[in-house]
């Protein structure tokens, strides 16, 4: 377990940078100065074959959610290619115009932009490439670097005559370049249409002197291997007349041409460079914004967002803008490394989903077609099997109205591609990853208040893939539900089904899945989500059918050994079973899977035999708690066990849940370039991080339980739609991880556990925290959070118990 260090010089770098930002002007905190857009851009954990061990992320400069990431791209990007940059590399390929943050395969940096003082007199690409050549790729230094929200500047080839410096700020759709020249007749902008990440398939470039400006395309895709594709377009504006222009097309350059393009090579190789005189003004700005829909339609955002060449308003601008969401989760009374950690923490989890609509509210839907939607706004790149867990409700507790136009955003992927999509990219369907998870993704936000959305569209998508193997021709052969067929029929989906075992990257083929058992879990806990949004619409019928869905986690629970396993179509489990293997699992063991059944611990537990056995293996569970996916013990660097701290509400023990997620947060997390214990899949992970620190997790996705332990900060005030909640922890500090009293409101809380619907009314929790457990808080078997069985969800026991518990008298806290 690694533990916290002390701020790294990165660290210093980008708080001083960003101490002299301002705060936001409606007269919040400024909240930026603590966030270091570089955690997460080297290695923290061991390459477990996940995604790398490394965050992924990327420190450039964007706003919330937004469609324009303008961030440095280093190379060789080993440690962190699917962010772009690593934090270990010492030189820059330029500065690319979008980006994910966190994901575990490679996509977009489209478009980079490389400033450059060599002379142009050849193609400045490498043979049979589209990569610079390497006599133009120029150094960095750390040491003059700097990063905040909204903001980053870098000084490439410091030291030397020909240095540059480079600023970059952003819109939500568009970006502003300020390149520090030094004086020369030639400084140069070279921008690289085909120089995209991954998997550019064909680019072109036009250049309009006259207008000052740059415009052109690229087609990139294959994340993950798959065949979705997009298109993007850019226009760029530069603020002085160009002193010279042209464009190359494989090794041929074109002085003074206005276009080039090529769709024919592999990579394709196109692009174009405006020149400057830089002797007397050394200073260049470039105003760039991009679109799906077409290049005018990038200048439409150019002309809706970026009028002007105010650099610094601009900057303060996102900045506010950052500011404005940093305070509507706002910790206080932490020492100033947990203060950058939580607030790096939530910074990344606030990039995610990406703005996909124009600012005219058009956007390239996954039938192709353009749609207008000018009330809203279409978002993209849904991480979907990591997101519902931790991101999403948190999304919806701190900007409801935003998360449901996300919602919206999958009803219409939904109705424009026929399937609910799995792993969005762009608009198109990927077929990533496992499971339903868009049926969790919307039933969780529906139920943490983000209902501003088409409920009824919702339900019919949701159901249409769940019980009639929606497939999709137009998006690729997209499968909402691949082995539907055989769920339906045996209650699982057989090993046979496999297409291909262990950890291994799934081959995609309709009809096949990757992970059988862990399909099957996936699409039991769809189900239940499912079941859950039925009630909440007054569809009882559809309710209790879903519920008893969800209970298929039991056809996979041999008892022989217990733990959940694959098994064949004739009933056999799997031989040979070990808890620490892969086989018919993804991304864990069977032994880390067995624990993912939130909405039935109880019947989980008693099908392990009972509280005593169950607590006994949780516990030797938990003596590692990031051991990897082929390990019978924890593996908080990933998905699968995000939520098992939790389950020991359910064995009394709330007390262990508050050690072990201490643990994690202290040990597996930090604010430095390694301060991630894995990707962060999109704001996954970091979402984890802030949840757990403010003392609340929502363990079972589809409801609006929320599991309380001990909040690491001594306050904390929540923004909820017109509301306050404020956590106050007395005794809060690194050592005090129990929880020795709690109330709401004033009134005692003697479990582990509240309602959603409860809190968001506001008020002040009130914990009092300790560094010894009490073992006598929320360990009575009637204060045990709620359990849904497989005959239509809480058997009637489970539900007079829990609504006694919920009914009663508080107690006196003392």
């Amino acid at each position: 377990m690694r533990l916290v260090c002390a701020a790294s010089a990165a660290v210093a770098v980008f708080s001083a940078a960003a101490s002299a930002d301002p705060a936001s002007a409606r007269g919040a905190r400024n909240l930026t100065k603590y966030v270091n857009p570089f955690s997460g851009t080297d290695a923290g954990a061991p390459d477990f074959d996940t995604g790398g061990g490394a965050g992924n992320t990327y420190p450039g400069a964007t706003r919330p959610f937004g469609m324009l990431n303008w961030s440095p791209d280093s190379t060789p990007s080993v440690v962190n290619s699917p962010g772009g940059y690593s934090y270990s590399d010492t030189s820059l390929r330029g500065f690319s115009l979008t980006h994910l943050s966190g994901a575990g395969c490679p996509v977009y940096q489209d478009v980079p932009f490389l400033p450059t003082t060599t002379a142009v007199t050849e193609s400045p690409v490498a043979p049979a490439s589209s990569d610079w050549d390497p006599e133009l790729v120029p150094s960095f230094s750390h040491a003059d670097e700097s990063a905040q929200p909204g903001y980053y500047r870098v000084r490439l080839d410091p030291g030397e005559a020909k240095a540059i410096q480079a600023e970059l700020t952003a819109t939500t759709r568009s970006g502003l370049g300020r390149f520090e020249y030094p004086a020369t007749s030639h400084a140069t902008m070279l921008i690289n249409p085909a120089g995209g990440g991954f998997a550019n398939t064909a680019a072109e470039v036009q250049v309009d002197p006259t207008r000052r400006e740059v415009t052109g395309s690229a087609t990139g895709g294959r994340f993950c291997g798959n065949r979705n594709a997009y298109r993007i377009y850019f226009a760029a504006r530069f603020d002085r007349a160009f002193d010279a222009f042209g464009t190359w097309q494989n090794q041929l350059l074109a002085p003074g041409s206005v276009a080039s393009a090529d769709d024919s090579s592999s990579p394709p190789q196109a692009g174009a460079y405006v020149t400057f005189d830089a002797r007397q003004n050394q200073t260049v700005e470039v105003r760039v914004a991009i679109s799906y829909v077409s290049a005018e339609a990038a200048r439409g955002n150019l002309d809706a967002e970026g009028p002007g060449w105010k650099f610094d308003l601009k900057r303060a601008e996102a900045s506010a803008a950052w500011n404005d969401l940093l305070n509507r989760a706002r910790v206080s009374g932490g020492t100033p490394s947990l203060m950058r950690t939580y607030y790096t923490a939530l910074y990344h989890a606030l990039l995610s989903p990406r703005t996909f609509s124009d600012a005219d509210g058009s956007y390239l839907g996954m039938d192709g077609q353009v749609h207008s939607q000018p009330d809203r706004t279409q978002y993209a790149d849904f991480s979907g099997w990591d997101i519902y867990r931790t991101q999403i409700p948190l999304l919806a507790m701190i900007a409801p109205g935003r998360t449901s136009d996300m919602v919206q955003s999958l009803v219409n992927d939904a109705r424009e591609s026929g399937c609910l999509p799995k792993w969005p990219v762009a608009n198109g369907q990927t077929n990533v990853m496992v499971g339903d998870p868009a049926d969790l993704i919307i039933s969780g936000a529906d139920t943490f208040g983000a209902r501003h959305y088409d409920r009824n569209a919702a339900m019919r998508a949701m159901l249409r893939g769940a019980n009639s193997s929606c497939q999709s021709a137009s998006a690729g052969q997209y499968v909402q539900r691949e082995g539907l067929a055989e769920y339906l029929r045996l209650g699982y989906i057989p090993s046979e089904s496999n297409s291909r075992f262990g950890n291994d990257t799934p081959v995609v083929n309709p009809g096949s899945v990757w992970g059988a058992a862990a399909t099957t879990l996936e699409y039991t806990a769809a189900d239940f989500a499912i079941g859950q949004l039925a009630a909440r619409l007054g569809d009882a019928a559809t309710a209790t059918t879903f519920l008893r869905r969800s209970g298929n986690w039991r056809k996979l629970f041999n008892p022989a050994t217990g733990y959940i396993q694959q098994r064949s179509a004739t009933g056999a489990f799997t031989s040979n079973y070990h808890p620490a293997s892969g086989n018919g699992f993804v991304e864990g063991s069977g032994g880390q899977y067995t624990w993912a059944v939130p909405y039935d611990v109880a019947g989980l537990i008693a099908a392990m035999g009972g509280r005593d056995a169950a607590s006994k293996r949780l516990d030797a569970f938990f003596s590692k708690l990031n051991a990897g996916p082929t390990s019978n013990h924890a593996y908080l660097g990933n998905e699968p066990t995000l939520g098992t701290p939790w389950v020991y509400a359910w064995l009394g023990q709330p007390y262990k849940t508050q050690r072990i997620v201490r643990e994690a947060l202290l040990g597996l997390y930090d604010a430095s370039p390694t301060g991630y214990p894995g990707n962060d899949d999109l704001g996954t992970m970091s979402a984890w991080y802030v949840l757990a620190a403010l003392g609340l997790y929502p363990a079972i996705p589809g409801t609006d339980i929320v599991m309380l332990t001990s909040p690491l900060f001594a306050h904390a005030r929540l923004r909820l739609d017109g509301r306050v909640l404020a956590i106050n922890a007395r005794g809060a500090s690194a050592e005090t991880a129990y929880v020795k009293r709690l109330s709401l409101r004033g009134a005692c809380v003697p479990r582990s556990w509240l309602r959603w619907s409860d809190l968001r009314r506001g008020g002040t929790l009130d914990f009092r925290l300790a560094k010894r457990p009490n073992t006598t808080w929320g360990a009575s078997g009637s204060d045990a959070p709620p359990s849904f069985s497989r005959r239509g969800g809480q058997t009637k026991p489970e539900v007079a118990r829990v609504r006694a518990s919920e009914a009663r008298r508080p107690p006196a806290c003392r």
